[in-house]
C-alpha cells in the first residue's frame, strides 16, 4: 500500500455517489417536478432559464491502519498477549573467508627447451670384398698362394645410405664412429678414406687407419658438432695399402672387410628425421603461495581449475602428464594425461584444456609432508614427451613450445592452518537507522534492550574493540555518543565450533544500568556512526595450525534492538502524501464549493492532532485545508489496565469555500500530518497491541451547479 504512514492509504474511489436533493426522495422529487411542469405549462407560454444548486456527498476513501502501517520500516512482533515488541537488526560489518585470505593463481609459463632433443642411435655396415682391393683374387680363388703387398688409389666411391638415420641434419653435438673389421688374410697397413655428402660434395671427414691385423678392428670417431649430413653420403678410399702375406694363404675372393658407420648421441640443431618418442621436460617442483600472514596446511576446493595452454610449432604430437600427488578426491590423487596435436607444417598448434578441482582435498605441506612439514606449498609433477609417429618430421631448435600450466580461480570451501594476527577495521562508517521510520517528536520508552552482537563463524579466536558508537538525529541536529563499559574496552571472541559447525555468539548488552542507551535511542536517530576493530588470534598460533575457516564462515557485527513498545509520546509526528485529482469526478467543473470530512475511529491510546495540506504536481504547498484548530482526534477508551477496549470517533471538517475551489481543483496531492501525544489525563507508559487499529474515512460534501 505504499508508505505505511497515516495518510498512505487514501486512494480515491468514485464508485458510490449519493445525491441528496434537500432531503426529498428521488421518487417524490420526480413526482413533484412533473406536477410543477404541468402547472407552469398551463399558466405560461414561455419558460425562462432556471438554475439551482444541490448538495452531493462523495465517499472518497477508507483505510484501516495498525501500528505496522504507521511505523513503516519497523519490525513489530507480538508477544503471546498481543503486546508489540520493536525488533530490528542493523548489519555493521561482515567478513568471510575471502577477506581473510585468497589463493592467488599459480599459472606459470614453461618454455620448453629442445636442447635435449635427440635422434636415435643407429648403425649401418658396408662390406668391401677382397677382389676389390686384390683383383687377382678372382682368378686365384680357392688356391693357396702368397699375396703380395698392395697399394691402390683411385678406387671408386662407396655409396652410404643414411636414410635410416635422417634425411638431413645439422648437429649441435653427436659422433659418427667408423669401425673397420679386417676380414682379409693380410694386414691393412694404411687406409685413407674420405666421408662426404653426395648431394653437394661437401667433405664430412678425412681420416687414416693403420696396421689393422687380420681379424682385428680399429675405430675412428668423428665429431659431428656443427656439421650437416644428408642421407646420401659417400666413403671414398683415397689410398688403400695392404702388407704382403706371411707366406702362402688360401685365397677367398669374397673375404670381407666391413666398414661400419654408427651415429650416436645425435642432438640436432635442426633435422628432417623420424624422431623417436622422448621426454623434453620433466619437472618435479613445488608451488609456494604468498598468502601474507596466513600459513595454510590444507584446504578443500569449492571452486578451482587446473588449466593448461600449449602453443607449439613442433610437427609431432606431444603427450603431457600432470599430477598433484597430495590433491585427492575419494582417495585418488589428481593425475591427468592429455595429448597436444602436432602443429601443421610451418604453422602453430594452440591447445587448451581444463580440469575441475571441485571437492579435491589439497595438502599444502610440500613434497614430503610427513618428513618436511611446511606451509603454503603445493607439490606437483609435470612431464612433457614428444610422440613418435614414424613419419619424417622437420624439427629444430627454432621450434618453440610454450606451456602455461597451473591452478586458477581457487576458492576453498575449507581451509586449515594458522591465519595470522590480522586486524579488521569496521569504520569509521555511518549506517542509516530507521527504528520508527522518518518520524519527528519525542518518545519516552518504558524499557530498552539493545545488543551489539559479535558472531564469529571463523574457527579462530579473536577480540573486538568498540571505539565509537554515536546516534544522530539529523533533523534536530542532535548527536549522542554511547558511554559505558562496552565502549573503549576489549571483548574476547570465542572461535566457532567445528563438528558440527556452529558460530560463536558474543553479546554485548546495552541497558539503562550500564550505559546511556535510553537517550541514545529516544532521540529517534536516523544515523549511527560507528568505529571498531576485530583482531584474529591475538595470542598467536595457540592452536598449532588447527584453526579453520569454511565457505559458510562469516565474521559479523550487528546492532540488535528488541524492546516492548511501551511508551509516552510528545509531539510524535507522522506525515505522508497521496495522489489527488478532482478532475476524475464527472462534471467536476460544476462544483461550486464544499467540504472534506475526515472521520477517524481511533483504537490507539494516543491523541492525534490532524492537519491536511493541498500540494501541486511538483509537491509545492498550495493551501492548508485543516489547520491547528479543532483538529483533535480523541484517544481510544482504555480500561483500568491501560488497554484500549473501545475506539472513539472524531470528525475533522475542512471547509472548501468557492474562492478555494480553484485551488482544490489544481491540487494533485494531499499531505496529511498527524501529531501524536500521550493523553494528558493519563501519562503512564502505554503498551501498544497488535489489534489496535485506526479507521479513517474521507468524504467530500460538494455543492453542484445544476442547470435546466
Amino acid at each position: 500500500m505504499g508508505r505505511p504512514q497515516l495518510a498512505a492509504f487514501f486512494s480515491f474511489t468514485w464508485s458510490n455517489i449519493y445525491i441528496c436533493f434537500n432531503r426529498i426522495t428521488m421518487k417524490r422529487a420526480i413526482y413533484l417536478s412533473l406536477l410543477a411542469l404541468l402547472f407552469v405549462g398551463a399558466c405560461k407560454k414561455e419558460q425562462p432559464f432556471s438554475r439551482f444548486s444541490s448538495d452531493v456527498l462523495l465517499p472518497l476513501a477508507h483505510a484501516e491502519l495498525n501500528l505496522k502501517n504507521l511505523l513503516r520500516d519497523s519490525t513489530l512482533v507480538p508477544d503471546p498477549n498481543g503486546a508489540l515488541r520493536l525488533v530490528n537488526a542493523y548489519d555493521l560489518y561482515r567478513a568471510n573467508i575471502q577477506d581473510l585470505f585468497m589463493v592467488p593463481d599459480s599459472e606459470n609459463v614453461n618454455t620448453l627447451s629442445l636442447n635435449t632433443l635427440e635422434l636415435a642411435d643407429q648403425s649401418q655396415a658396408q662390406a668391401v670384398p677382397l677382389f676389390l682391393v686384390f683383383p687377382a683374387a678372382s682368378s686365384l680363388d680357392g688356391q693357396t698362394v702368397p699375396i703380395p703387398a698392395q697399394s691402390i688409389s683411385g678406387v671408386g666411391a662407396i655409396d652410404i645410405d643414411g636414410s635410416n638415420f635422417f634425411q638431413e641434419a645439422t648437429f649441435r653435438s653427436g659422433t659418427l664412429e667408423v669401425k673397420i673389421d679386417n676380414g682379409y688374410p693380410v694386414e691393412i697397413s694404411k687406409l685413407i678414406f674420405q666421408l662426404s655428402n653426395k648431394v653437394d660434395g661437401s667433405i664430412i671427414q678425412t681420416d687414416t687407419f693403420t696396421n689393422i691385423l687380420p681379424g682385428a678392428s680399429q675405430t675412428k670417431v668423428v665429431d659431428l658438432s656443427g656439421k650437416t649430413l644428408y642421407a646420401a653420403m659417400q666413403a671414398t678410399p683415397i689410398l688403400f695399402e695392404t702388407a704382403a702375406s706371411n707366406g702362402p694363404v688360401k685365397i677367398n675372393q669374397f673375404a670381407i672387410t666391413t666398414i661400419t658407420f654408427s651415429v650416436k648421441d645425435m642432438k640436432p640443431e635442426s633435422a628432417i628425421a623420424r624422431f623417436p618418442a622422448q621426454t623434453v621436460l620433466s619437472s618435479d617442483d613445488v608451488i609456494v603461495y604468498d598468502l601474507g600472514e596466513v600459513q595454510l596446511k590444507r584446504m578443500t576446493v569449492k571452486e578451482g581449475t587446473a588449466r593448461f595452454r600449449v602453443v607449439s610449432t613442433i610437427e609431432e604430437d606431444m603427450k603431457i602428464e600432470y599430477s598433484i600427488p597430495y590433491a585427492t578426491l575419494n582417495g585418488q590423487a589428481f593425475h591427468k594425461f592429455f595429448t597436444v596435436p602436432a602443429a601443421p607444417p610451418g604453422g602453430v598448434s594452440n591447445f587448451k584444456i581444463e580440469y575441475d578441482l571441485k571437492d579435491y582435498d589439497i595438502d599444502t605441506r610440500g613434497k614430503n609432508p610427513t618428513v618436511t612439514d611446511t606451509v603454503n606449498t603445493l607439490y606437483n609433477v609435470l612431464k612433457v614427451s614428444i610422440d613418435s609417429s614414424g613419419i619424417e618430421r622437420q624439427i629444430s631448435l627454432n621450434d618453440s613450445v610454450f606451456l602455461y600450466a597451473g591452478l586458477v580461480d581457487m576458492k576453498p570451501s575449507y581451509a586449515e592452518g594458522y591465519f595470522g594476527n590480522q586486524v579488521f577495521e569496521g569504520g569509521p562508517e555511518t549506517v542509516d537507522l530507521d527504528l520508527l521510520g522518518p518520524i519527528q517528536g519525542n518518545l519516552d520508552f518504558e524499557d530498552l534492550n539493545v545488543n551489539i552482537v559479535l558472531e564469529n563463524g571463523l574457527g579462530i579466536p579473536g577480540e573486538a574493540a568498540i571505539k565509537q558508537l554515536t546516534s544522530r538525529n539529523t533533523y534536530k541536529g542532535n548527536a549522542i555518543a554511547l558511554s559505558g563499559a562496552v565502549v573503549n574496552n576489549v571483548h574476547s571472541i570465542a572461535p566457532a565450533a567445528k563438528a558440527p559447525f556452529v558460530p560463536s555468539i558474543t553479546v554485548l548488552n546495552l541497558n539503562t544500568s550500564n550505559s546511556n542507551i535510553k537517550p541514545f535511542i529516544e532521540q529517534l536517530p536516523n544515523k549511527l556512526d560507528y568505529d571498531f576493530s576485530i583482531t584474529t588470534s591475538p595470542n598467536g598460533n595457540i592452536n598449532n595450525f588447527k584453526d579453520f575457516v569454511t565457505d559458510q564462515s562469516e565474521l559479523a557485527v550487528r546492532l540488535e534492538v528488541d524492546m516492548p513498545v511501551s511508551l509516552k509520546a510528545d509531539g510524535l509526528t507522522l506525515s505522508d502524501t497521496f495522489n489527488f485529482n478532482l478532475e476524475g469526478v464527472n462534471n467536476f467543473d460544476r462544483i461550486l464549493s464544499g467540504k472534506l470530512n475526515v472521520v477517524v475511529d481511533n483504537g490507539f491510546p494516543l491523541e492525534m492532532e490532524l492537519q491536511v495540506f493541498l500540494l501541486d504536481g511538483n509537491g509545492l504547498m498550495l493551501d492548508s485545508l485543516v489547520g491547528t484548530n479543532q483538529n483533535l482526534i480523541q484517544a481510544g477508551k482504555a480500561d483500568v489496565n491501560n488497554r484500549v477496549v473501545q475506539s472513539l470517533r472524531s470528525v475533522v471538517v475542512a471547509n472548501v469555500p468557492a474562492e478555494k475551489m480553484s485551488i482544490l481543483k489544481e491540487a494533485r496531492k494531499v499531505m496529511v500530518r498527524a501529531r501524536l501525544n500521550t493523553p494528558k489525563s493519563n501519562t503512564n507508559y502505554w503498551k501498544l497491541y497488535s489489534d489496535y487499529t485506526l479507521n479513517i474515512s474521507l468524504t467530500g460534501d460538494f455543492i453542484y451547479d445544476q442547470s435546466y
